[in-house]
């Protein structure tokens, strides 16, 4: 009798971990976003490249993508300008809203308009529309949430008719 009611006790604990193995694994679902290049270059004769966003992710991605030209590229700290700043863009990379279901790709669109004098740096960076909240807590002060934000990121050269 007795080595029934160990063998109930452990099953028991067994069945509890895998509830609760279950539920932490579910509990980190995420979209995961992956980039095909993190860096392309446009050059004036031939076509653009291909820039393809996918979600490797088991959940639903809701990006904002913004364009920024680099304005100092090389130098430290990096000074960059948004896209709406700059008095005559010479590429746009759209949509700048995007949402990908799990396992789902899209090809990001790259329109160069006119070949710049000097080639032009320009980072287009993807956010996930969501939080990332950390607690923690201080003595003195009580909780303190800590919210991160992750950011992907993409680097396009697009060279001018001086080529560096």
């Amino acid at each position: 009798m007795p080595a029934a009611r160990a063998f109930a006790a452990g099953a028991r604990r067994c069945a509890a971990g895998v509830l609760i193995a279950a539920y932490c694994t579910s509990s980190v679902a995420a979209g995961i976003l992956k980039l095909s290049r993190p860096e392309l270059t446009l050059e004036a004769d031939k076509p653009p490249g291909d820039l393809w966003v996918e979600n490797v992710g088991d959940t639903p991605l809701y990006l904002t993508v913004s364009q920024e030209l680099v304005t100092n590229p090389g130098q430290m700290p990096e000074q960059r300008a948004p896209l709406d700043e700059v008095p005559h863009p010479g590429l746009l990379v759209t949509p700048n809203r995007l949402s990908l279901a799990p396992g789902q790709k899209y090809r990001m669109t790259l329109k160069a308009f006119a070949v710049p004098e000097e080639t032009q740096v320009w980072r287009v960076t993807f956010r996930p529309n969501e939080r990332i909240r950390i607690e923690g807590r201080d003595a003195g002060r009580g909780p303190a949430p800590l919210f991160v934000s992750v950011g992907y990121g993409a680097v396009i050269y697009h060279l001018g008719r001086e080529k560096r």
